[in-house]
């Protein structure tokens, strides 16, 4: 069985915004359920002196107080309440994969626009960043951060930068992504060659954005089966290296004629078939 760290809690019903990851982890997870061998796995609630390892606290408090702006925008008390869960997702995941070395799901987003001050873009607490140091202090010597979400995790890196964290090894393909109508398939022959220097870390964490599709208003360069390829190459990567590997969603922001966002579910779908494909779980699909 393939674990997630989903609880509903982590999920809020409603929250005005062009993003859907609020809503995202209980529509992920019940399309999962579908089509794949998955077990749910429990968890708690990050803490604030949790998350405040790699925030400052007065913004944490702030945000869970409904005080200041969350990632949204608003100030959302349902999106306060689901956020420590958010965080607690990620983290137990992470902790879990790096402990027992089995790979494994949280079906989270929206962490890497979130810088140590404040969030924006969609993100307000960066749980990427806090997984790996919560597995660092569990004695994961090196981890990899590999975030092929469509844009920058600028937040991410302003975190590594703010606390002179040297342990995470951090690749984005927002910063140096292809061009919209240049050879992606040039990118993705180079994808291996990318994730080579992390062929020695004792935990992988993969951001796993569906907004680089083509069809994605911010995102545009690659095709479904392209997405799919960009997916297996990661997971092979890690099975090749014996390396457990943990996976957040990120972002996607597709919807079809009747306004649900049934293309990023199916590309989230996809991206669980190539997991189950490069880890031979029950026959390739």
């Amino acid at each position: 069985m393939i674990k997630v760290f989903y609880d509903k809690r982590q999920s809020a019903r409603s929250n005005e915004s062009f993003s859907p990851s609020a809503q995202k982890p209980e529509q992920v997870v019940k399309i999962w359920q579908k089509h794949f061998p998955i077990s749910m796995e429990s968890f708690g609630p990050a803490t604030t002196e949790e998350i405040s390892l790699v925030h400052d606290e007065r913004y944490v408090q702030s945000v869970l107080s409904c005080k200041t702006n969350n990632g949204f925008g608003n100030k959302s008390a349902e999106i306060a309440e689901a956020l420590p869960w958010v965080v607690g997702s990620m983290v137990s995941a992470a902790v879990h994969a790096f402990k027992t070395k089995e790979s494994c799901f949280s079906p989270t987003s929206g962490a890497h626009h979130a810088g140590y001050f404040s969030g924006g873009g969609f993100c307000t607490f960066n749980h990427l960043v806090l997984a790996a140091c919560m597995a660092h202090q569990k004695g994961a010597r090196k981890i990899g951060l590999i975030d092929l979400d469509c844009h920058y995790g600028d937040g991410s890196q302003d975190i590594l930068d703010h606390l002179n964290i040297d342990y995470i090894e951090h690749y984005t393909f927002g910063r140096r992504s292809p061009a919209a109508g240049s050879p992606s398939d040039e990118w993705l022959k180079k994808l291996p060659q990318l994730l080579f220097p992390m062929k020695d870390c004792d935990l992988l964490i993969y951001n796993a954005g569906v907004d680089p599709h083509i069809n994605d208003p911010l995102g545009g360069i690659l095709t479904t089966e392209q997405m799919y390829k960009r997916d297996l190459i990661v997971y092979e990567f890690a099975v090749a290296n014996k390396i457990p590997i943990v996976t957040s969603l990120a972002g996607g922001y597709q919807r079809d004629k009747d306004g649900s966002i049934n293309p990023v579910l199916e590309l989230h779908n996809n991206t669980m078939k190539a997991f189950v494909n490069a880890n031979s779980i029950g026959g390739a699909l």
